[in-house]
């Protein structure tokens, strides 16, 4: 069977599963260019051609572990669908660096990334400053993803309701988000403002808006972000290979909400599920990563797990 082929089922197979799968898709796409074309039958992907794939150019990077995990799985799925006879991976990987950290903001940072917005004002964009203001705010107080933010619609945003109607979500499954009185005031502020634009769908138009009217673009939202960043001197280590993100902000707002249960007492394994299905994700597995994402978030598990296992005393 020719190797696009099989590509194609399994892009299928998993999108029936409720998953985008686009990155993947144009990976194993590269893929297959670069071991023989679409021609090529899957029994005749060389290993050498695969391995000349997975090293590409330069240093071997995160990127190299990347391509492993999900050729792994494709060829799991061809071997199993009897697609493929065996799998031309390597059977020895290469030391890889370690895996990314994700840049925790503190409060302080917060504040001043929103107050280092004004760097980007610009007279053509009235609006511009304003709009990615408001679009931390609502990263910060939701844990929504960015691409989640950028596609709300002006009838997603229910101010009277204080909810926000996800619906462009990682696994297709929408969600309502609940917000606090501070945020719904500063969407409303936002939405007034917002409302004296084009609104080429009506409400179906974008909340978050350039001039035009039209959706605020993914890679712009990001350029502007790092601009408003440098301004407010947030930087990581000194040699780091990348800076704080964008979307670093919702593991910012997922780590400080469980800070905040620890401090207070509550039973944060019990409360997991409603973080997981606040934050959108699929299962439980991928919220408890947080629990020992930074030292100030390990320090507070410590103290409540010795709290619990320290013996009690009894006092006649």
């Amino acid at each position: 069977m020719k190797l696009a082929k099989v590509i194609q089922s399994y892009v299928t197979f998993k999108r029936s599963m409720g998953m985008h799968f686009h990155s993947e898709d144009c990976l194993l796409r590269a893929f297959c260019r670069a071991v023989g074309g679409i021609e090529l039958d899957i029994s005749n992907v060389k290993p050498a051609a695969v391995q000349a794939f997975l090293d590409g150019k330069g240093p071997v990077t995160a990127v190299w572990g990347l391509k492993f995990r999900i050729l792994r799985s494709f060829y799991r799925f061809a071997i199993s669908r009897g697609f493929a006879a065996h799998s031309p991976l390597p059977t020895s990987l290469p030391q890889l660096p370690p895996p990314f950290v994700p840049y925790i903001y503190s409060t302080e940072e917060l504040r001043r990334l929103v107050a280092a917005t004004h760097v980007i004002e610009a007279p053509e964009s009235p609006l511009q400053a304003r709009t990615v203001r408001t679009l931390l705010l609502l990263l910060y107080g939701t844990a929504m993803r960015i691409g989640e933010a950028l596609s709300l619609t002006l009838n997603d945003v229910d101010l009277a309701q204080a909810v926000v109607t996800v619906r462009n979500a990682k696994f297709f499954k929408a969600r309502l988000v609940p917000i606090g009185p501070k945020l719904t005031q500063e969407l409303s502020l936002y939405e007034d403002r917002r409302r004296q634009l084009s609104l080429p769908d009506g409400d179906a138009s974008s909340f978050f808006a350039t001039r035009t009217g039209h959706r605020f673009r993914y890679q712009y939202a990001i350029t502007l972000f790092q601009r408003v960043r440098r301004q407010a001197k947030i930087h990581r280590e000194a040699g780091a290979s990348y800076p704080p993100r964008l979307h670093d902000i919702r593991h910012t707002s997922a780590t400080h909400r469980l800070i905040a249960w620890y401090r207070a007492g509550a039973d944060v394994q019990k409360l997991l599920p409603q973080l997981a299905t606040y934050l959108g994700h699929a299962d439980i597995s991928s919220t408890q990563l947080y629990l020992s994402m930074t030292p100030e978030l390990l320090r507070e598990a410590s103290a409540r797990f010795e709290k619990y296992a320290q013996p009690e005393v009894c006092y006649d």
